[in-house]
């Protein structure tokens, strides 16, 4: 998997261990996500604290599923919003990919699919 021009270990969505990882990694980012979306007006004016925490957020998903080390590899000691989003967003893509893969597959089995075939 590509992610910022860095390569790393293909993850596997459906693997228990990877997929609890994600999954506790996501709830994280997205709890700091929520959190940013709560504060007040006043503390989303200071753009120098909503890039680190996010930031911060991006860093530690990367970290909990790849492992210690990942954020570095990947940014180095750069700190730039727009470069976190899009590794995050290249991350999404990567999954989403395997869901959709695997809903394919179920989707080759459903029930509506042997109606159609009996017909």
């Amino acid at each position: 998997m590509l992610i910022n021009n860095v390569e790393l270990e293909d993850i596997d969505i459906y693997d228990l261990e990877t997929s609890e990882k994600y999954e506790v990694a996501i709830a994280d980012f997205q709890k700091v996500v929520g959190e940013l979306k709560s504060t007040t007006n006043e503390d989303k004016k200071v753009l120098s604290s909503v890039i680190r925490r996010q930031c911060n957020a991006v860093f530690d998903c990367f970290n909990a599923i790849f492992g210690t080390g990942t954020d570095k590899k990947i940014f180095g000691n750069k700190t730039n919003l727009m470069v976190c989003l899009k590794a995050f967003e290249e991350l999404a893509i990567f999954v989403n990919k395997q869901k959709d893969e695997m809903e394919k597959m179920a989707n080759k089995y459903s029930p509506n699919r042997a109606q159609k075939r009996a017909k």
